[in-house]
């Protein structure tokens, strides 16, 4: 199911970048196939009773097949030769055996334990005596525990049976872990508490058995508030700046280093200055960051803003990349209006975010909008193979059966091959793409002037796409303003006089408005879509191109661009500005408004870009963006 995804993305993808982060994805996928399904099959092969000898065998051969560096679980298996006579016994209880023992495997140190710091669960304190013992977490609800009783089997009826704890049993274990603890100290004993709950914000209750220490200790039982008051007093770390006050009380370098910076922070500058000047020397890659992140609040252009003022070599590479060497979508180019850092990322270098999984709750949307895409492309096919186009209401009932018929068809051999997780999110995903498409094809029968004509027109893109016009072409279109153009076109529709109308359909919320041409470059696909198909159909009008929100979400809106002067001024100004950018080597990390907040490369840049360039960069350079972004 994730490879049919895969390769379904794959050929919907038109950017260059992302089709390779999906070809590397693809080949990621074969390579755990060639490594899983053996597994699966060794799995599959395993006996349902066997002696523990013959289990011990197959377990071993298992993990030095899987593990990486299996060493300790062979070892763990190592001790239970002794039970190589005992059986049989089924998987159930060779689970039994081995679960918490896999789950909890300890291993302990080479060489003696002296002079070390040992750290584990208090049981294995047993026995053992050390100068100094720490315990941390004495808390509420951490040490002690919140002791409730089992809702299914209650304390009364436990003490009727064997071997079941109770609460009381419970409330004794916590008391003896800390006399363990206590009592292996032979120094000193170090008891501690969060004072803050970080994920709630909150301050934390230490635990009784806080006040029980300090009691035996003194001689007298304080109270919670002065247990607090003496614990802020000795720590002095806070949420925000985990470190004492003094930074001879830090118990590590990176809490000397904060807590010698806070210092720093609150003197004059005059007697701050040089205080951390060693931490450049410490750790290099600290150094390389910070100096980093000073230039970028400079008020000048820097190299550590982005791409800027690079030398010969990086202008020599960056010539494969002009617009009339290489071939551009109409998203790559968008992303430069959107931030020109971006656009070298996204475009030139290629880099992709990380997918990370998330809950399933609705049908994936690149799903979605491939599913939708499909059932426009195969049942306009369909139509016009039958005569039946254009739409009109005398065949619309006719073109929704065939509709519901091909929406079926196509959903159940998505379904076949996704492998939906939850039955129930497929059918209702499938049940709004029913109503978006019926009332997609009910809108498109009112349009009387235009007919399609082409579907899923595609130039510059490889020819073994999964749904592509026969008309297509692999070669890039080459526009006259000076670039190189690869695309995809949804719709080319045709009127009763001859003229051509390019139209991108979109399966989300809508973005442009009426009277938009390029919305300030973040909108280009109407604009130059009609400029390729008057390069790929030479002698017949073109009278523009159009967004066209084809769902509820996008409310059916069409946003209508026509291909007059002012379009192709638009566009020329859109190519030299990138053009020029690329030719000079200036392409930083300069966002538009909120262009930021759902930036994939947030990471890359950091925090705060919008109000850096905003506020302390010279806007002469970002002149020509400045006027892009102005453009209606």
């Amino acid at each position: 199911g994730l490879e049919k995804r895969l390769q379904l993305d794959l050929a919907e993808e038109e950017d260059e970048a992302g089709r390779e982060r999906l070809c590397r994805s693809l080949s990621d996928l074969s390579v755990l196939r060639s490594f899983a399904l053996p597994l699966l099959e060794v799995l599959a092969s395993l006996p349902s009773q066997a002696t523990w000898g013959e289990w011990l065998e197959e377990l071993t051969a298992l993990a030095s097949q899987t593990l990486r560096n299996p060493q300790r679980v062979l070892s763990l298996l190592a001790e239970l030769q002794p039970m190589a006579p005992v059986g049989p016994v089924g998987l159930d209880e060779v689970r039994l055996v081995l679960s918490r023992r896999l789950t909890e495997l300890a291993v302990p140190p080479s060489g003696l334990r002296y002079g070390r710091v040992f750290v584990a669960p208090i049981e294995s304190a047993r026995g053992l005596s050390f100068d100094v013992v720490l315990v941390p977490g004495l808390a509420e609800r951490m040490f002690p525990q919140k002791v409730l009783q089992d809702p299914l089997l209650r304390d009364a009826e436990r003490l009727g049976l064997e071997d079941l704890a109770t609460s009381e049993d419970r409330v004794a274990a916590e008391r003896l872990a800390l006399r363990l603890a206590a009592g292996a100290a032979e120094r000193k004993l170090v008891l501690s508490y969060p004072r803050l709950d970080v994920q709630q914000a909150r301050p934390r209750v230490p635990s009784f058995y806080g006040l029980e220490v300090l009691r035996a200790a003194e001689g007298l039982l304080p109270s919670f508030a002065e247990l607090a008051r003496r614990a802020e007093l000795s720590g002095g770390a806070r949420i925000g700046w985990p470190a004492p006050k003094e930074p001879k009380d830090a118990i590590d370098e990176a809490e000397h280093d904060l807590a010698l910076l806070e210092g720093a922070f609150r003197k004059p500058e005059q007697e701050s200055r040089g205080t951390a000047h060693y931490l450049l020397g410490v750790n290099p890659h600290l150094a390389r960051a910070l100096r980093a992140r000073a230039r970028r609040w400079r008020r000048r252009w820097t190299p550590s803003d982005g791409l800027v003022d690079p030398g010969p070599d990086a202008l020599a590479a960056l010539r494969a990349h002009r617009l009339d060497a290489r071939s551009y979508s109409p998203t790559a180019l968008q992303n430069y209006a959107a931030c020109p850092y971006r656009f070298l990322l996204q475009a030139v270098h290629r880099f992709a975010p990380r997918e990370e999984p998330e809950a399933i709750d609705e049908i994936d949307p690149l799903a979605r909008g491939s599913l939708v895409h499909e059932v426009q492309f195969e049942l306009l096919r369909e139509l016009q193979d039958a005569g039946a186009l254009p739409l009109g209401p005398h065949n619309l009932e006719d073109a929704r059966a065939r509709l519901d018929h091909r929406l079926t068809e196509i959903a159940e051999r998505y379904r076949d091959d996704l492998k939906p997780a939850i039955d129930r999110v497929w059918q209702d995903g499938i049940a709004s793409v029913r109503a978006d498409l019926r009332e997609w094809l009910r809108r498109a029968a009112q349009e009387g002037a235009w007919t399609p004509w082409r579907f899923e027109l595609s130039f510059g893109l490889s020819s073994d796409r999964a749904h592509r016009d026969p008309h297509s072409t692999s070669d890039p279109v080459s526009l006259d303003q000076g670039l190189r153009l690869r695309g995809s076109i949804d719709l080319v529709e045709r009127s009763a006089a001859g003229a051509l109308r390019a139209t991108d359909y979109k399966t989300g919320k809508k973005r442009a408005d009426q009277g938009d041409v390029i919305r300030g470059g973040e909108t280009l696909q109407p604009a130059l879509y009609a400029l390729a198909l008057e390069k790929l159909f030479p002698g017949v009008k073109v009278e523009g191109g159009r967004l066209y929100y084809s769902t509820f979400t996008g409310e059916f809106e069409a946003v209508d661009v026509q291909l007059d002067q002012v379009t192709r001024e638009s566009i020329a100004t859109v190519a030299k500005t990138i053009g020029d950018a690329v030719e000079t080597g200036f392409l930083p990390a300069a966002p538009g408004e909120r262009q930021c907040e759902w930036c994939d490369y947030q990471s890359v840049c950091g925090p705060q870009e919008e109000y850096r360039v905003g506020h302390f960069k010279p806007k002469e350079r970002l002149a020509p963006l400045v006027k892009l972004r102005g453009m209606p």
